[in-house]
């Protein structure tokens, strides 16, 4: 028999607030991090709707699908998103052949308004989810984790952890 009374309301009242108030945040970018590109990595083909097709032939990057089932499984509820240097018009495209190959994202941080500085994204989304208590972000480039971690200067009561993708031909 489970004894509810006030105490025991107010301290589940006060577990449920904790576990709202902790948020960790998973941040993927797309190119040559979760798939290895089938062409150039350039803005030419970046963006074009038709450069996400699945038909083209992306390489899945197997130790970054590991990391994001790993991290699903350990905690299901943290906010999964893409933070890309994809425009937002291609978004959808993005989506769906995400989709193909076994993410699910919960928000996507693409260009907009011509910013390609993902260290201002990061500002954007920790101001939106303002209970954020750590961050792990999986990325393949020096110089937008070089950005991210400058932006993560102005919280430092936020954990970040950097995962580097390195390619190998």
């Amino acid at each position: 028999m489970y004894l509810i009374n006030k105490y025991t309301l107010k301290l589940e009242y006060l577990i449920i607030l904790v576990y709202i108030c902790n948020m960790n945040i998973y941040l993927f970018d797309f190119d040559n991090t979760i798939v290895k590109l089938p062409y150039p990595e350039t803005i030419k083909h970046l963006n074009q709707k038709d450069s996400l097709d699945p038909n083209l032939g992306f390489r899945l990057i197997e130790k970054t699908k590991q990391d994001y089932l790993k991290a699903l499984d350990y905690d299901p509820d943290g906010l999964f998103i893409i933070l890309s240097n994809r425009i937002s018009e291609v978004k959808v495209s993005l989506s769906n052949l995400l989709s193909t190959l076994g993410y699910d994202f919960e928000d996507y941080y693409l260009i907009d308004n011509g910013d390609r500085n993902k260290g201002n994204r990061v500002r954007r989304i920790l101001g939106k989810y303002k209970n954020c208590t750590s961050i792990r972000y999986w990325e393949d480039k020096d110089k937008h984790i070089v950005s991210v971690t400058e932006a993560m200067e102005d919280y430092p009561e936020i954990k970040l952890e950097v995962i580097k993708t390195i390619l190998t031909k």
